[in-house]
């Protein structure tokens, strides 16, 4: 009888703990890309599909006086038809 309680005890906390690794694995938002590459270059994220790229990398236009960073020159000539 002792041991078919403890047995139970045992299968309880096992579960219990596979559902709060699973609930904090599914609730933890997503860790922000490094700000810095391997190789010491800054990242930046392209305003049009969100991807981070390389600054060197990256294809630069200007709108609106300000300097934008993409991924692509698609992801640059859809963010300048938009805009």
């Amino acid at each position: 009888m002792l041991v078919r309680l403890l047995l139970w005890l045992i299968a309880f906390f096992l579960i219990y703990t596979a559902f709060q690794i699973i609930k904090q694995a599914l609730l933890k938002p997503p860790a922000p890309p490094r700000e810095k590459t391997s190789r010491g270059e800054e990242m930046v994220q392209d305003p049009e599909c969100g991807t981070y790229v390389p600054r060197n990398d990256a294809v630069s236009a200007q709108f609106k006086g300000t300097t934008h960073y993409f991924c692509s020159t698609e992801c640059r000539d859809k963010y300048q038809l938009r805009n």
